[in-house]
């Protein structure tokens, strides 16, 4: 039965919760929240189920839950983050050549060098996912533009990005889902850092300086820089939070699960993510377990593993940007995302590395319960839902206007804008 409400559930499976929203999609592009549940994920390692019953156990409470706060069955297609170290980015180049006579670029010319990245080598063993996003346009003079109609040129190239992911490994996240609701449909996976840039930036980006949004997880990093007609870098790092919890438990010899609840509760401790030289001023107070003795550690010890990591990863990032070509085309917005955003003066560090004003991310046009807060680790779900509806109003689009007769040329003509659109 057609879902008249536009009504959509987004599930997203992370190294530390798994959460799952309900939405209904209002006129003026606004997202209502009907009802949200969360539920920590024991056996998960940088965004892969180690054990796959009880992750799924976690994902069929998690279900209940957000169908017992919305007080009706749970509404189908199923949006459903895609995240890992075992997705790589590749990136396909079509070209052609600009008639003498015409000289300009024109839409036909962008359409028909779309057309010619629609094919990619998948190897055996590898799954494409289905977004297909445009990074950049290049002109025959080597100047990189992300709308080139009306150029002067004498070739186009248009440069396309596909994501490959190992099959195995992708089908183990579906299945997680898949088995907690039998026939019910879930839409084509979508691409963590996709979800997170679908929730905090409205489509049409400017051109003249790309935002950036770092959205740190537990156990992965998502990186996105939006452009008008698609995005000209997307990509993951295998560090987040866990990471950082990691290492202060080996600095101090703490049990993993301590150092990871002193990673939330830095704000009431003190302690930030830039390092005071203040040695053992101040001193916090923690406990092992619930027999162990209390301990104390100096604040500024605690502060510099933070900061030693944070600022690891964050060059990290930068380096990525500048072997991409997209840290000079950067301006001055960077946004945090994810529950690593909530560490003290965490924008404070990544100013000094990317050298720009950073902020929280925080997502647009959000409506609808009260008790819903959307806050910056809540994004990758609220994108979710933006992502996997604007897939499904381009496909309802193709759908009504391609017809059984129409030539290839035709339905690229048609169609070509799905790449656009990213």
């Amino acid at each position: 039965m057609k879902n008249q409400r536009e009504i959509y559930a987004g599930v997203d499976i992370g190294t530390a919760a798994c959460k799952v929203l309900l939405g209904e999609f209002l006129p003026g592009d606004s997202l209502s929240v009907l009802a949200f549940a969360e539920v920590p994920t024991l056996k998960m390692c940088k965004a892969e189920a180690v054990d796959t019953r009880v992750v799924a156990g976690q994902v069929a409470q998690a279900l209940a839950k957000v169908e017992e706060e919305a007080g009706f069955p749970l509404p189908e297609p199923f949006f459903l983050a895609l995240s890992g170290a075992f997705i790589e980015t590749i990136r396909v180049t079509g070209r052609v050549g600009i008639p003498e006579d015409v000289g300009l670029v024109r839409q036909c010319d962008i359409e028909e060098a779309a057309r010619q990245t629609n094919t990619v080598d998948v190897p055996a063993g590898k799954v494409c996912l289905p977004q297909v996003v445009n990074r950049l346009s290049r002109l025959s003079d080597g100047r990189v533009l992300f709308n080139p109609i009306g150029q002067y040129s004498a070739s186009l190239e248009v440069e396309t990005q596909y994501f490959l992911a190992d099959l195995a490994r992708a089908n183990t996240t579906y299945c997680l889902l898949s088995e907690n609701i039998g026939k019910m449909a879930i839409a084509p996976l979508i691409y963590t850092p996709l979800a997170v840039s679908s929730a905090v930036f409205p489509p049409g980006a400017s051109d003249d300086a790309l935002a950036l949004v770092i959205d740190i997880g537990a156990g992965m990093t998502s990186i996105a820089m939006p452009t008008s007609v698609g995005h000209f870098y997307l990509g993951q790092v295998s560090i987040g939070c866990d990471h950082i919890a990691n290492d202060l438990s080996i600095a101090f010899d703490l049990p993993f699960t301590t150092a990871s609840a002193l990673l939330t509760q830095l704000a009431a401790l003190h302690c930030t993510a830039v390092a005071s030289k203040d040695h053992r001023a101040r001193m916090i107070t923690i406990g092992q377990d619930s027999v162990s003795k209390k301990r104390q550690l100096p604040a500024s010890s605690v502060e510099i593993v933070l900061e030693a990591r944070l600022r690891e990863l964050f060059e990290l990032i930068r380096r990525q940007l500048d072997d991409a070509g997209a840290y000079s085309w950067l301006g001055n917005r960077v946004l945090l995302s994810g529950g690593g955003a909530r560490i003290p003066h965490i924008t404070e560090l990544a100013a000094t590395v990317f050298n720009r004003k950073v902020a929280l991310a925080q997502p647009y046009r959000v409506t609808g319960r009260s008790d819903f807060q959307p806050l910056p680790q809540f994004n990758t779900v609220l994108g979710l839902l933006r992502a996997g509806y604007r897939d499904l109003q381009i496909s309802r689009e193709v759908e009504g206007n391609v017809s059984a007769l129409d030539s290839t040329l035709d339905w690229w003509k048609k169609t070509w804008k799905i790449v656009f659109d990213w």
